[in-house]
């Protein structure tokens, strides 16, 4: 017995391809998957875990019911095309045996069932974590959210839950943009026609981070600390890396030598979070990390890397003190802490944009190297502060002209 799940041509929904006693049967099962995210060979999806154990999932339990018509003497083609037909019907769109639901947490289930196919696991996961507060606020509440319910009474009672799991205002606010979302979707799905989450004052709540970058002399400084251990020098390399190619800590594994193109000038990579295609000239610095490794620097894990990070810019003496201010459970704190304690994968990629943003770089250009869609959402990655823009602003022609 032969059961395999493919794709149809250039279609992105997947089928399952059985082949048991000379029967031959194929039909759909259920679930859609971007073609480039597919992986024949091992009919797995990449990177999506939630994904594939869903499609196994699928497979052994078409195996299990097939050797169940074996044991009974039953096998035959219609009783194969049976187990499909249900299989389809239990995972292609839950909704339709619900269409009663008034309740957000059980439409959040269905919601993020559906998501597993088209949405990034790191956005699953936010997903999860908004169901487990639903949930935590209607045990502590002592009710069950109704759709017509989500309002702004809803709202502020909900914010504060939030301040009294110590939720920063920026976490506050993707738990009401998820909120939104699902109320959005159960409403296209016609099981409400409420708009009271749709108002002015049912927004996203955001605070401006106090994210930092380091500056070339910094950089150059962390690139010519002699690092005390292999692991660090091999953490230290790749955010270098990243502060010339500004790429995300999800694409360092394109930055090698299969992604070189123009004669090795650039590299050519799709990028995972927003699916776009970015050309990054090699700058001197990841031509010579690159050569190190022999066209193949070696990745590790994001949390490992944030935590050997911060040890690097340790030992490089990145200690200026640094201010920042955080509203965490409804309260404003600051803190000064040395610089290193703050550094993480992502201070690279902001570094990145802002240094080049200093150098002179036209702001276009940076955006089509980071892949950012809106100059609006760039400019939050570029971290300068007045006196530094007005230094930038002294060397335009402008304040250049010689007065009348």
């Amino acid at each position: 017995m032969k059961v395999t799940i493919r794709q149809k041509g250039g279609m992105e929904y997947l089928y399952a391809d059985i082949s048991v006693s000379g029967i031959r049967v194929r039909g759909t099962i259920g679930i859609s998957v971007p073609k480039k995210s597919w992986d024949v060979k091992n009919q797995r999806v990449k990177k999506d875990d939630e994904t594939t154990f869903l499609v196994s999932t699928i497979r052994n339990k078409i195996f299990e019911q097939i050797r169940t018509l074996q044991r009974e003497g039953r096998l035959g083609k219609s009783e194969i095309c049976n187990i499909l037909a249900e299989v389809k019907k239990n995972t292609s769109d839950p909704i339709e045996k619900s269409n009663d639901i008034t309740e957000l947490e059980k439409y959040a289930e269905i919601f993020i069932s559906r998501s597993l196919s088209t949405k990034k696991i790191g956005t699953i996961k936010q997903y999860r974590v908004t169901l487990k507060h639903i949930r935590d606020f209607q045990k502590t509440s002592r009710s069950v959210v109704l759709f017509n319910d989500v309002n702004m009474d809803f709202y502020n009672s909900f914010i504060d839950y939030c301040k009294k799991c110590n939720l920063s205002t920026n976490s506050i606010g993707t738990q009401i943009k998820n909120i939104k979302a699902i109320m959005n979707s159960a409403k296209v799905d016609g099981l409400h026609n409420s708009s009271l989450f749709q108002t002015k004052g049912f927004k996203k709540l955001t605070e401006k981070a106090d994210t930092i970058f380091l500056n070339e002399e910094e950089i150059n400084q962390i690139i010519q600390t002699i690092m005390p251990y292999p692991h660090l020098e091999n953490v230290r390399d790749l955010f270098v890396l990243e502060c010339y190619t500004g790429v995300r800590i999800q694409d360092y594994g394109k930055l090698d030598s299969l992604h070189l193109i123009n004669n090795g000038t650039m590299f050519k990579i799709r990028t995972e979070k927003t699916d776009t295609e970015v050309i990054i000239p090699v700058h001197p610095q990841a031509r010579r990390i690159l050569n190190k490794y022999d066209g193949k620097p070696r990745v590790i894990s994001n949390q490992k890397f944030n935590k050997y990070i911060k040890e690097v810019c340790r030992v490089a003496k990145i200690d200026e003190l640094v201010k920042t201010t955080r509203t965490t459970g409804g309260q404003k704190t600051t803190t000064i802490e040395p610089k290193w304690k703050l550094v993480t994968s992502h201070c690279a990629r902001r570094s990145f944009a802002t240094n080049a943003y200093l150098a002179g770089l036209p702001t276009l250009a940076i955006m089509a190297i980071t892949g950012h869609q809106t100059e609006k959402v760039f400019l939050k990655y570029v971290r300068v502060s007045k006196e530094e823009h007005a230094k930038k602003s002294n060397q335009h022609e402008f304040f250049l002209m010689n007065s009348c």
